[in-house]
């Protein structure tokens, strides 16, 4: 919860910027080559000497990603794991390390803009109440991601599970992802895409880190329903972009990674639900869980 009379607490940088990468060498390549273009080396943030950090947590990539962090940019934080211990606990290994007011998740197959990190820290240090906030994601083809949207209901969610490949654009989907809100303007959201969302340390100190039961996916729907348990609020705030590769940081195809979705789904709402009433219709979950798995599936064939 917000304590408006807490001792302030002292920090060595502005904020840290984590990024986890797993054999994605040329995509993490292109996202630092950013950050050094626009924040050389990790300054002015906000055009007032207020520093930065960088982290690469790499998870046992076999691709040279380590000898490129190491050999090109001696400034970033570099740490290795002898495993792939997924998005989670590598983000979360880096963010105990960390000593900043703010924390960018990063994925990296992201790249950033002049005034990406400076508009989002701007944000957070106006608005208090923040936990969270994440900036306009633009596609590599220059569309807009829905990258805010509405925490999933089992209805919602098993409409869109279903539809979704069925039926693009069907008002289930749209209604779960906000298609059709003002995205020209801030906003208080649900929560937000963890490919490129700011925390306050203070927030995450407050709720909790990613929870490391989700190896990968829906663990930045988790932390951000955790900030509005705990008292603090997610904002969407267009006014940063941020663009994304969108894919390119995951690996093992479409069927693999919808599985690897859908369980972290189930958790989710075993997890945050299950002492409430929407306990009950936690049993037919499964079901449109295992029929979005065979429509990816049945997609990914007619390819």
């Amino acid at each position: 919860m917000i304590n408006k009379n807490e001792k302030t607490v002292s920090y060595n940088f502005k904020i840290s910027i984590i990024i986890v990468s797993y054999n994605c060498r040329q995509y993490l390549d292109e996202c630092l080559q950013s950050i050094y273009k626009f924040y050389p080396p990790f300054q002015d943030i906000l055009d007032t000497g207020q520093s930065a950090e960088v982290f690469v947590v790499d998870n046992a990539s076999t691709d040279g990603s380590p000898g490129l962090v190491r050999k090109k940019y001696p400034g970033i934080r570099l740490i290795e794991n002898s495993q792939n211990l997924g998005f989670s606990k590598a983000n979360n290994i880096a963010i105990c390390r960390s000593s900043s007011e703010y924390i960018l998740l990063l994925n990296s197959d992201c790249q950033i803009y002049k005034d990406s990190i400076g508009n989002l820290v701007k944000f957070m240090d106006i608005n208090k109440n923040a936990g969270i906030a994440g900036p306009k994601i633009i596609n590599s083809d220059g569309s807009v991601q829905f990258s805010c949207r509405r925490f999933p209901s089992f209805f919602d969610a098993g409409m869109h599970s279903i539809l979704e490949h069925i039926i693009p654009g069907n008002r289930f989907s749209r209604r779960y992802k906000l298609a059709d809100i003002d995205r020209e303007k801030p906003f208080e959201v649900d929560w937000v895409s963890g490919s490129a969302m700011i925390l306050r340390k203070k927030a995450l100190d407050d709720t909790g880190f990613l929870d490391e039961k989700y190896f990968m996916y829906v663990e930045d729907i988790d932390l951000c329903y955790q900030m509005w348990q705990g008292g603090w609020k997610v904002f969407y705030n267009p006014y940063s972009e941020i663009l994304h590769h969108v894919g390119k940081s995951t690996h093992g195809g479409a069927t693999a990674a919808s599985i690897r979705m859908q369980k972290s789904i189930f958790y989710f709402f075993w997890k945050n639900y299950r002492k409430t009433y929407r306990v009950i219709f936690i049993v037919v979950l499964p079901f449109f869980l295992g029929l979005r798995i065979l429509l990816t599936f049945i997609k990914n064939l007619l390819k």
